[in-house]
């Protein structure tokens, strides 16, 4: 197995997934360190689970599947970015009201669960990048790329819960973005 090219890969993967915690971590301002370690730990799951999956499926169905994928991504991240974007006009309708919007907003096991998903259904494809190799070198690369992706998950919404404060007004707001960025990223890189 080319271990340098595993660790580039697992980087790549977990991009999505720490800038989503990251925006968690802000928007969800006084989230616990526990919830940080759930929320890094379901990235990294599902991050680990899709090119299992995708290795699992085989070449057989490479091209029937494969298509498909960037938009599923991607169709996913914009209902979450514009649920996001709804909610931040909503807010910002309060604000102007006079009315108070400081209350803590809280992510759902739910939303965690569907992020997890959109940031790595991508990576059902990655598995078939990985058919050249036994198994066993397979899962070793499936697990480097959860480690990377917990660990920077973690940390970017650790960092992420420092700025919160400075950008509460635009917490919600900078999220819905990040998510229709990221789906949009994921659907170009699907179809070039």
């Amino acid at each position: 197995m080319d271990w340098l090219n595993a660790v580039i890969i697992a980087l790549s993967m977990s991009v999505d997934a720490m800038t989503v915690s990251a925006s968690d971590a802000i928007v969800e301002k006084n989230m616990k360190i526990k919830k940080m370690l759930f929320i890094a730990f379901v990235f990294g799951l599902f991050q680990f689970a899709m090119p299992l999956i995708g290795y699992g499926i085989g070449i057989s169905f490479k091209d029937y599947i494969a298509p498909y994928i960037p938009r599923i991504a991607f169709s996913l991240l914009v209902l979450l970015g514009i649920k996001s974007i709804i909610d931040w006009i909503i807010e910002f309708r309060k604000r102007n009201k006079g009315e108070d919007v400081n209350e803590n907003k809280k992510l759902t096991i739910f939303n965690i669960l569907i992020q997890g998903v959109a940031t790595s259904i991508d990576a059902l494809c990655i598995g078939f990048v990985y058919l050249q190799y036994e198994f066993l070198d397979a899962f070793l690369g499936f697990l480097i790329i959860f480690i990377f992706t917990f660990s920077l998950s973690f940390t970017t919404a650790f960092l992420g819960q420092k700025v919160a404060s400075k950008l509460e007004k635009w917490a919600t707001l900078i999220a819905g973005v990040v998510f229709i960025g990221i789906g949009l990223k994921i659907l170009l890189e699907g179809i070039l």
